[in-house]
């Protein structure tokens, strides 16, 4: 896992160097070279709290992973950065160019991934707040850069996934928020994410309207993934069809229940393209097959 927080850091320096030489690039356009100034600066801030987290955290104290990166996972989030580094190179880096590759960086699993880092090596919940706060407050930097831009608003609209005119619907009911957002990124494109924080908020959203996928854990407070699953279940029968666990119960009696019930479960820590896979084939199938990833 360190090593992924290394990979990580390397990432984000790349993108605060991207930034601050394409902000001298385009030193004439005073607006845009100090909006590329800004992002180099939010992305130091990132820098010294990965660091933070990868120096001063034992091995020991590290929380049971939920995700495995691979390098097709790795290979998508650093292209934008290595494109941009080619035209730039090649003095071919133009201003939408640029802002085409700042938008599908910004706005790719990249930041979720950041925020799921600092939860995993257990930085202070202080900072993880502060964390997912400059996140968003640097993702509205981005949006409203480019919302000022002739066309920016379909721009965002791409890159946000915020037209989800008969879009399909998915539940993620997760009470750790870092797994959550992960989570939402890795679902496909023009999918409408709800996210709970416990059971009880799940089983409200479940009544209220249809979705096409589910995902939840199983071990949260007050009321567990199983008896919300068999609540909801109650409701509406052919849900088992569009429901995945996504846990690290070791309990036996769940796993009992998740086998015999033939219900879709993915184990905490799963392959990121897996996690993605099954989630997608739930959204596009109709029915899922039954079957269970327990042996």
């Amino acid at each position: 896992m360190k090593e992924t927080i290394t990979w990580l850091i390397d990432i984000e320096s790349s993108a605060a160097e991207l930034y601050a030489e394409a902000a001298a690039v385009f030193r004439e356009d005073e607006d845009f070279s100090r909006f590329l100034t800004l992002m180099s600066a939010e992305e130091h801030e990132h820098i010294k709290l990965l660091q933070q987290a990868r120096d001063t955290i034992s091995d020991k104290e590290i929380k049971h992973v939920c995700f495995y990166f691979d390098d097709h996972f790795r290979k998508k989030i650093a292209a934008p950065f290595i494109l941009a580094r080619r035209f730039l190179e090649g003095g071919e880096l133009t201003k939408t160019t640029m802002i085409d590759i700042l938008a599908e960086a910004e706005f790719s699993e990249w930041n979720e991934l950041f925020l799921y880092i600092l939860d995993t090596f257990k930085v202070l919940h202080e900072d993880v707040q502060k964390a997912v706060a400059d996140i968003d407050q640097h993702r509205k930097h981005v949006q409203e850069f480019i919302l000022s831009l002739p066309d920016g608003e379909s721009l965002v609209q791409r890159v946000r996934r915020l037209s989800h005119t008969g879009s399909k619907r998915a539940l993620i009911v997760e009470d750790n928020s870092a797994v959550a957002r992960m989570l939402e990124a890795l679902v496909a494109d023009n999918v409408e994410v709800t996210i709970a924080r416990d059971a009880q908020v799940g089983l409200s959203h479940i009544r209220q309207g249809y979705f096409d996928l589910i995902v939840s854990t199983i071990e949260m407070p007050e009321m567990h993934g199983i008896e919300m699953y068999k609540q909801a279940l109650a409701m509406d029968p052919s849900l088992h069809l569009r429901f995945i666990f996504f846990t690290g119960t070791e309990n036996p009696d769940y796993l009992d229940f998740i086998r015999d019930s033939k219900t879709l479960m993915l184990p905490k820590p799963s392959p990121v393209r897996l996690i993605s896979e099954m989630m997608n084939e739930v959204l596009e199938s109709t029915p899922v097959p039954q079957k269970t990833t327990i042996h």
